[in-house]
């Protein structure tokens, strides 16, 4: 972006005067400052010459520690219902509400006794329990994604990036402090959900203006931090499911608020990197229009204390704002529905990984002792494994003019997606039912992974990169928060079609209605590659 005159003008009477600005000055300066203001700035906001934002560093740190809690608590999800469920001596009572929401997903009553050695009796709850840990999995997925829709409005409009990123980390930590105790549970799910819509949008807005919009670098630090995500994601099972196996479920979940904790202390003991790092929203910072404090994508804390004291009528006026920017802004908003509708089709089948794989994991994979969450590190593993190679190879296209647009790259991260699960129906032939004893080589489920991770990858950071360039300004946080939202509809169904896995008669059957349905957005996106492309921003 285009430096401002008086900024500029600011800059050159503190020369000489010192070496770096005061804290006073950093907490006086509008929060998307040039990365180029004076060489203190430019050393904090870079970590080699030439290279990415040391706010990225902070941000990266940051989410890092968040999806630790949060695939902790994912990994361990479905197998704790379950397996609570299926023990005819467990009192369902003993977690606040679990028992109506058996009744609510499944139309079973886990509080009805059960004679173990009935094999009917509990071939039929243990089909109900598998029923209910999905749709229970999908509920809490989709939650945590509809929530960032109101939460980037939110921090657009009233709190701010910061504010709201504070905010959701706390009640997170709650949460799963609260999943740990047994008689909660069901409440810390909740406190998860709300929490992380007011954290998911605040973090990715704050990182999507770490870089300009046509910085080409911009993509390639998206899946930084996405591997970044992943590092958290791919110890927190192997952490959690060890803290399992001697503790207990209640202490496993209680690893998840300590990375909650941590990620809360990283990112506010190192705010002020990401906020010198951060550049103007708009080349043109004089317009008053592009000054608002939607417009600015938020202010420091201190200006925005004042700004919001002097009226809060603003930040009802911002939402005017907003219906105005989409109605201006017609093409961009098409692309990222589209974005969103595509979004929806690869997670309801991509978040079977967390709920029926594991379930599939746990009863027919030759797992050689390990324990079933291990399982759920393979996927972040392999992103950290072939992100390197994804990048070079789209770095590679870019050179020679050949880079596919973002919707192809989607639609190809579909097609990968359909084939993990077309690897797996394979590889579950010999198991005839969901009863038999036979297990299948582990083999299987690392091949559906690396092709299920190959996917995500050609999708999921591709998609946040691409509807974070193109949202107008003013919107980014809205937007981002439209895309995890995206997520709830994607999960949702997830659960809905997850809760038919018991009804199958071979998982093989499940597996190929996956392939089958990835496959078609897979197919519909190819088809309509040319007019989406000559429509959609690039």
């Amino acid at each position: 972006g285009r430096r401002r005159d008086d900024a500029t003008t600011r800059d050159r009477r503190g020369e000489g005067t010192s070496s770096a600005p005061s804290d006073d000055e950093n907490d006086a300066r509008p929060l998307l400052e040039p990365r180029a203001r004076d060489a203190g700035a430019r050393a904090r906001a870079t970590i080699m010459r030439g290279a990415h934002p040391l706010g990225l560093v902070v941000l990266g740190a940051t989410e890092m520690w968040e999806r630790f809690g949060y695939y902790a608590a994912r990994a361990l999800l479905a197998l704790y219902v379950t397996k609570v469920l299926r023990d005819p001596t467990f009192d369902v009572e003993r977690v606040l509400g679990l028992r109506t929401v058996g009744k609510t997903f499944s139309n079973y009553d886990f509080a009805m006794a059960v004679n173990a050695s009935d094999a009917v009796g509990m071939m039929e709850r243990t089909r109900a329990a598998e029923a209910t840990s999905a749709k229970t999995y999908g509920a809490f997925a989709c939650l945590a994604y509809l929530t960032p829709v109101f939460g980037g409005i939110v921090a657009d409009a009233v709190l701010g990036a910061h504010r709201s990123a504070v905010v959701g980390a706390v009640v997170m930590a709650l949460g799963y402090g609260a999943m740990a105790s047994e008689w909660a549970f069901l409440i810390g799910l909740a406190l998860v959900c709300v929490g992380n819509g007011a954290f998911k949008p605040s973090i990715s807005t704050q990182l999507s203006a770490l870089y300009a919009k046509d910085d080409p670098k911009r993509d390639a630090g998206f899946s930084i931090f996405y591997c970044c995500i992943n590092v958290g994601a791919f110890f927190s099972p192997l952490i959690a499911g060890t803290v399992r196996v001697y503790f207990g479920y209640g202490a496993a979940f209680a690893s998840a608020a300590v990375g909650m904790w941590c990620a809360l202390a990283i990112y506010a003991l190192n705010r002020r990197h990401v906020v010198d790092a951060m550049i103007p929203a708009s080349a043109n910072d004089n317009d008053e229009e592009s000054r608002s404090p939607l417009r600015r994508m938020g202010s420091n804390e201190q200006d925005f204390e004042e700004e919001n004291g002097r009226s809060n009528g603003e930040s009802r006026k911002s939402l005017n704002d907003m219906a105005r920017l989409i109605r201006e802004n017609s093409n961009a908003m098409f692309a990222v529905a589209i974005v969103c509708v595509a979004g929806i089709g690869f997670s309801m089948v991509y978040e079977q990984s967390g709920s029926t794989l594991m379930l599939f994991s746990d009863e027919h994979v030759d797992l050689h002792g390990m324990p079933t969450e291990f399982v759920a590190a393979l996927n972040p593993l392999l992103v950290l494994s072939l992100t390197p190679a994804v990048t070079a190879l789209w770095d590679w296209q870019a050179r020679r003019g050949a880079e596919p647009h973002q919707m192809s790259k989607i639609a190809i991260g579909c097609a990968l997606l359909s084939s993990s699960f077309a690897v797996l129906m394979f590889g579950a032939l010999p198991i005839d039912s969901h009863a038999s004893p036979t297990r299948v080589s582990v083999f299987w489920i690392v091949l559906n992974q690396i092709f299920l991770t190959a996917g995500e990858l050609f999708t999921f950071p591709v998609a946040l990169s691409y509807i974070s360039k193109i949202a107008p300004d003013g919107l980014l946080s809205a937007i981002i928060g439209l895309w995890f939202g995206s997520y709830f509809f994607g999960n949702y169904f997830s659960g809905v079609l997850g809760s038919t896995y018991p009804s199958f008669d071979s998982p093989s059957g499940f597996f190929a209605a996956l392939a089958l349905i990835a496959g078609a957005v897979a197919l519909v996106l190819g088809l309509a590659r040319a007019p989406l492309a000559a429509r959609c921003p690039t």
